[in-house]
């Protein structure tokens, strides 16, 4: 059949030969082999580089990820919370805050799940809860593959009765390796206003820390 390739092997002197018609071919012995690197060669796994950082700044909280805290915040001194919990005190109350922030990371859920979980978290002790739709939100870090916030606001019961009106929000990022880092914020309604601003600051901080 014309243009067939045809394997000859010449026992007397040990040469293949490929002749496919044309009596062009060389010898496999005398072929040139391809040049390393033009088979395919699979891309190695990708590995998190959680070293510091120019933008990790302030306070660590884990996965290479760190956060500033605002001006006249106070790290908590309760030790059973996990991530990094800061709240602000009530000026000249001392054990009364106005509000906390709140750094939590996970791989157990995706960015969405995460922040509606801690929602459901913090606004199952509050009276007369309203839950804000879960919205994806955009950032200027390509390091942050999703981010998802959910609002809420209601009322805590303290102790002792009384009723304070509460105003919060979660918003969880997640990088290209699933692990999800979540902040979780609150003011008393009085102050929120005024206060956000420094919430924001500090979720700022997070985004610029991917």
């Amino acid at each position: 059949m014309a243009g067939a390739i045809v394997a000859v092997l010449l026992v007397a002197t040990g040469v293949v030969l490929l002749v496919n018609g044309s009596g062009k071919d060389k010898p496999v012995s005398q072929q040139t082999p391809d040049p390393v690197g033009t088979l395919y060669t699979p891309s190695p796994t990708p590995t998190p580089n959680d070293s510091k950082g120019p933008n990790d700044v302030g306070v660590e909280v884990g996965w290479g990820i760190w956060f500033t805290p605002s001006k006249g915040w106070l790290k908590s001194p309760d030790k059973s919370y996990s991530g990094q919990n800061w709240i602000l005190q009530q000026f000249n109350a001392r054990g009364l805050i106005d509000g906390y922030y709140w750094v939590r990371q996970t791989e157990l859920y995706d960015a969405k799940g995460f922040a509606e979980h801690l929602v459901d978290i913090e606004s199952a002790s509050y009276q007369g809860v309203k839950i804000g739709k879960t919205v994806a939100c955009r950032t200027p870090n390509p390091n942050i593959t999703a981010c998802y916030a959910v609002q809420y606001n209601g009322t805590y019961v303290t102790k002792t009765g009384a009723k304070i009106a509460m105003r919060g929000f979660v918003t969880a990022y997640q990088d290209k390796f699933k692990r999800v880092t979540a902040t979780d914020a609150a003011l008393e309604a009085r102050v929120y206003a005024r206060r956000v601003n420094e919430l924001i600051y500090m979720n700022n901080s997070v985004i610029k820390s991917f």
